[in-house]
């Protein structure tokens, strides 16, 4: 694996270590065998909204974790503060902070921080796919959805093996190799999430996971040929959701990179979200002041009402993926004041409304099970 070093040379010869300094040249989906049926393998056409520089905050939540994981330091640019999107340059710097402090060959591993965050909403809803094909769909309705200015077409999928493309929508916006090796190696982390395995990828004829080599990768780099990703795997996938005999039971899902005392509220808090603690009995069960309860959250970049928001985000989303419920009762049992808060909150932390959320995601027997009620 490729250790801290020098600059990263990227395709068009720019240095992919200095701010602002990704690559411009445009790189657009030519022709290519054609995708399974359901598959989108055109990028797409460019929309007012594609332009805007945002980056999807789950990738940055999953990146910090990874980083963290393998000893880097994400520093201030792991500041979540809840919502769906974040600007492009977040994401940016996080890339340049880890090649910085661990080589280009870090970055394909930096998908693996996921396995830590499986409550989240878009975790959920990729790692609910049935096999490889289903979890590429699901990626590119997600690409499409946040109007991701970047996309993964793919040109072919088999039973045990892939290859894809990472293009631009816009010209002279391509992705940076760096971030071409990040895609990649999410996209393997999740194919092992749903239970593939011998989950392999090579990026210009270089193997990027689950053994990056360096020098090879840099190479690839310096040649503009990372953009271009062959997957193979083992198994069929389709690893069947845990579901808890009760509900979704999310007060496991408090993320590891929030301190204990912020984990325990979040336990203590998704326990019964139809009857909210309130944060002064929060602190007693905790056997905390409630103002010390309230700085310490404060000190984590947290809040009482961020947890909640959480807490009923979470368990809503897991509801919509895993069961036939109606999308108002779903609300109710988050402990949404009504519908419309509900399709709100849901909006502005996934980046859909409930009823896209269920349609783009939730699995074949869930939507069969909707259209016989």
């Amino acid at each position: 694996m490729s250790g801290a070093g020098g600059s990263v040379r990227t395709r068009g010869g720019h240095d992919g270590l200095r701010p602002g300094r990704l690559s411009s040249e445009p790189r657009e989906a030519g022709a290519g065998p054609v995708a399974p049926r359901g598959v989108d393998r055109r990028p797409g056409p460019q929309s007012r909204r594609a332009v805007t520089d945002f980056a999807s905050a789950a990738m940055i939540r999953v990146l910090s974790q990874g980083m963290r994981e393998r000893g880097l330091d994400p520093g201030r640019l792991a500041h979540d503060a809840g919502e769906a999107r974040v600007a492009l340059r977040l994401k940016q710097g996080l890339v340049r902070a880890a090649v910085e402090q661990g080589g280009l060959g870090c970055l394909p591993l930096l998908g693996r921080g996921l396995r830590r965050l499986t409550h989240e909403p878009t975790h959920q809803a990729l790692a609910s796919a049935r096999d490889a094909h289903d979890l590429f769909e699901r990626w590119q309705r997600l690409e499409r959805y946040i109007h991701s200015r970047h996309r993964c077409v793919v040109e072919s999928c088999g039973a045990e093996e892939a290859r894809l493309r990472h293009v631009s929508i816009m010209r002279g916006a391509a992705p940076s190799a760096a971030e071409d090796l990040v895609v990649a190696g999410v996209l393997a982390a999740l194919l092992e999430a749903i239970g593939l395995q011998l989950v392999r990828v090579w990026t210009g004829g270089a193997m990027a996971y689950p053994d990056p080599h360096g020098p090879d990768l840099q190479q690839a780099a310096a040649s503009g040929t990372t953009s271009s990703w062959c997957i193979r795997w083992e198994g069929t996938g389709g690893r069947v959701p845990v579901v808890p005999a009760e509900g979704p039971a999310l007060q496991t899902g408090a993320d590891p990179a929030w301190p204990e005392v912020a984990r325990a509220a979040y336990r203590r808090i998704a326990r019964d979200l139809t009857r909210p603690v309130a944060l002064r009995e929060l602190a007693v069960d905790l056997d905390l002041p409630w103002r010390t309860l309230q700085r310490r959250l404060r000190e984590a970049g947290l809040s009482y009402s961020r947890l909640l928001a959480e807490a009923r985000c979470r368990n809503g989303a897991w509801r919509l993926l895993h069961t036939a419920d109606p999308i108002a009762e779903i609300g109710f049992l988050s402990g949404f004041s009504d519908q419309s808060h509900f399709t709100r909150e849901m909006q502005r932390r996934v980046g859909m409304p409930p009823a896209a959320y269920r349609a783009a995601f939730a699995s074949v027997g869930n939507r069969a099970r909707r259209r016989g009620a």
